[in-house]
């Protein structure tokens, strides 16, 4: 008899209210993660959508801070999924970024729930995908240790690469020192950040805004001549009118391909502010 899955991810992976069926007919189970003004929580997709995270990022004097799902949560929710599934795969947020990943393994093994675990290494957009891909395999008859390392093995093409809209909310948050910012403003240089291993690294610094944007498709445009995976999508944090000219860029020199746009997770919003800019997408493993 086949076993019953749950499959279990966190509010990073960007579902909306419009996949929220698709989310219940197919068991998935998103855990919030937190999101901080001072001293107001917000779960995440709960209490408070990622837009008007960015709403009130944009018009608040505070600040705002992230916080990962507590492990209280994770065993209440462990709890519940033993009461009517034999397992859970378990697909996080990168443990670079955020401690959901391991507060999520230690709260299964508590609750002695057998669960397949991946840190994804990257949130947004390609976790979303790599969600869908899961649960579409595992409906194509693909055994559950075959997904893992389909999972495994896929996490090394996500892409995410960013362009902040200033230095000054990376140095708020500490990721960027004083001196750093203040040279950074001074010289209107444009930092362009991305994913690898699960980490947020600065791969290249450019001098003006266009060449920052030009940097950000040419980087895309390289994974397309190798091939990629499904659509692709457009990040923004706030300011979608900001992201207009990239996604028209796309659109017309990639037809086949379906631009979705799609709020930048909170969780690295924080860092890069209103206004920043990215591009994600999956490329094809190698055969």
């Amino acid at each position: 008899m086949k076993k019953k899955i749950a499959w279990v991810t966190d509010s990073t992976a960007s579902f909306s209210k419009e996949d929220q069926d698709w989310l219940k007919d197919n068991h998935v189970y998103v855990i919030p993660l937190t999101v901080i003004f001072g001293e107001q929580l917000y779960r995440e997709g709960i209490e408070i959508t990622t837009e008007e995270f960015y709403e009130k990022m944009s018009t608040s004097s505070i600040s705002p801070s992230t916080s990962q799902p507590t492990l209280g949560e994770f065993i209440d929710l462990y709890t519940q999924l033993k009461e009517s599934y034999d397992e859970a795969v378990v697909i996080h947020v990168s443990g670079k970024l955020s401690g959901t990943y391991s507060t999520s393994v230690q709260a299964a093994e508590m609750v002695d729930f057998p669960i397949h675990s991946v840190d994804s290494w990257i949130g947004s957009f390609p976790l979303k995908r790599m969600v869908i891909s899961a649960i579409e395999l595992y409906k194509q008859g693909v055994d559950i240790p075959d997904i893992i390392d389909y999972l495994v093995k896929i996490r090394e093409k996500c892409r995410l690469v960013l362009l902040p809209s200033s230095l000054e909310q990376l140095k708020k948050s500490g990721r960027v020192s004083n001196f750093g910012s203040f040279v950074g403003t001074l010289l209107q240089i444009k930092p362009i950040l991305a994913f690898k291993d699960g980490k947020v690294n600065m791969i290249e610094k450019v001098r003006s805004y266009n060449k920052a944007e030009n940097t950000l498709l040419a980087k895309f445009h390289e994974s397309y001549e190798n091939g990629i995976l499904h659509d692709i999508a457009v990040l923004y944090t706030g300011e979608i009118s900001v992201t207009e000219k990239v996604a028209t860029t796309l659109k017309e020199k990639y037809k086949e391909l379906r631009v979705e746009l799609v709020p930048l997770i909170p969780v690295a919003g924080v860092h890069t502010g209103i206004g920043t800019v990215g591009i994600a997408w999956i490329e094809k493993l190698e055969k």
